[in-house]
């Protein structure tokens, strides 16, 4: 699998456009795994494997990414897709201050002193915060999607 994995991972990065390096960041691969892997000189993981599934960089190239079959072509939904088009998609400065939303809640949680040892864990309670403190961030994700699709 190695060498035509990493023949077909280093096909999809270039038609991306993108640097080994700005690519590894992409998907949160450590790049010098990133280009052991592109020099098919490591396995991928299935965590690594999963990231190629899920990212929308890549989801529609995964399957042919890990099989070498039914390779994306001009009949797919990702014709014409770039790393460009994808990154409109795909917004950094929402998941920055997503995440860092998220971890001031969850500070603000621990600070309640929820997790303490021998105390049990009210997680439905940590759910309602960390929703009432993200909800914002996803409406307003969902408004933007929905705005591009119109």
């Amino acid at each position: 699998m190695s060498t035509s994995f990493a023949t077909r991972l280093k096909q999809l990065r270039v038609s991306l456009e993108e640097s080994q390096i700005s690519f590894s960041e992409i998907l949160d691969i450590p790049t010098a795994s990133y280009r052991k892997y592109e020099k098919g000189e490591r396995e991928p993981t299935l965590s690594v494997i999963e990231k190629f599934f899920s990212h929308p960089l890549t989801e529609g190239h995964a399957y042919w990414l890990i099989t070498g079959e039914q390779r994306p072509n001009g009949d797919t939904s990702n014709q014409g897709m770039t790393s460009a088009n994808v990154t409109q998609s795909y917004n950094k400065d929402f998941e920055d201050e997503f995440i860092k939303t998220a971890k001031e809640s969850l500070l603000f949680i621990c600070h309640l002193g929820w997790f303490k040892r021998g105390k049990e864990v009210n997680f439905e309670s940590c759910g309602k915060i960390l929703l009432r403190d993200l909800e914002p961030f996803l409406n307003k994700q969902t408004n933007n999607q929905s705005k591009k699709i119109s």
